[in-house]
């Protein structure tokens, strides 16, 4: 069944929590909900990582013959894998052109986390809303367009790799939108894709939702607008991570995604 994507509000939820609306079993915060998967997007979902990709893709392109792209080209494409991103900022590159810029924005932001200078942070109420979530005996995923080097390094960082279940990166499956992601995730934890919910930032998170036969969920505070998270095929939007378990409470109710 596709819904009208919906919004969830802070003040409602506040106002549930604080009248008793929620019960003792949300004490926690965690309203309940029937879904056995939830694959979580990283970047502009998770962490806040956006000033961090753009001073490595302005490093990295500093000795090129192409511009450098704009924060806003930068926000466009973040989530899919970086050689495609690259593609994006410099579409008259050859591919080995692209395999060295590629190569040159790796190395650049691991100089700025080795230096202790990236800018990268979680969004506010991601850690406490994770751990209420994997008390609840939910299973959780990372579903991210970072190569398998780049999302181990931004797990140790925040200490987040003990709250995932399943590890997906394009390393060993075909990027976003395609659905081989949540489907290698439903297949390493047995889940089926209908009792999935893909959380993400972009208009790829919500496309690969809806190709892998799961539901969706668009975070309004990351790199793509409402609309656009809209018109790819979210169920509902929230404005914050601690909205996420009433919004999951409330596709319980909803039929097939």
């Amino acid at each position: 069944m596709t819904q009208n994507p919906r919004s969830i509000s802070r003040a409602t939820a506040t106002a549930a929590s604080a009248s008793g609306a929620l019960g003792a079993s949300n004490r926690k915060g965690v309203w309940p909900h029937r879904f056995k998967l939830l694959a979580f997007d990283m970047d502009g979902t998770l962490i806040d990582s956006l000033a961090a990709i753009v001073d490595a893709s302005v490093e990295a392109f500093a000795d090129s013959p192409y511009p450098t792209p704009s924060a806003e080209q930068v926000r466009q494409v973040v989530g899919l894998p970086l050689e495609m991103c690259v593609e994006h900022w410099a579409p008259q590159a050859s591919h080995q052109q692209v395999l060295a810029l590629a190569e040159a924005y790796r190395r650049a932001f691991r100089g700025q986390r080795e230096r202790g200078e990236i800018s990268e942070q979680p969004y506010e109420g991601v850690a406490s809303t994770l751990a209420a979530l994997k008390a609840d005996e939910t299973f959780m995923a990372v579903v991210t367009g970072k190569d398998r080097r780049g999302l181990d390094s931004v797990l140790a960082h925040h200490d987040f790799g003990h709250f995932f279940h399943s590890l997906q990166t394009p390393d060993n499956n075909p990027s976003k939108p395609a659905p081989d992601m949540v489907w290698t995730a439903n297949r390493e934890t047995a889940t089926d894709p209908r009792d999935t919910v893909v959380i993400g930032d972009t208009s790829f998170d919500m496309e690969m939702a809806r190709n892998a036969g799961a539901f969706a969920v668009g975070v309004t505070y990351g790199n793509h607008e409402p609309n656009v998270l809209r018109r790819s095929g979210a169920h509902v939007l929230i404005h914050s991570f601690a909205e996420l378990p009433r919004a999951l409470a409330e596709l319980s109710e909803a039929g097939a995604p």
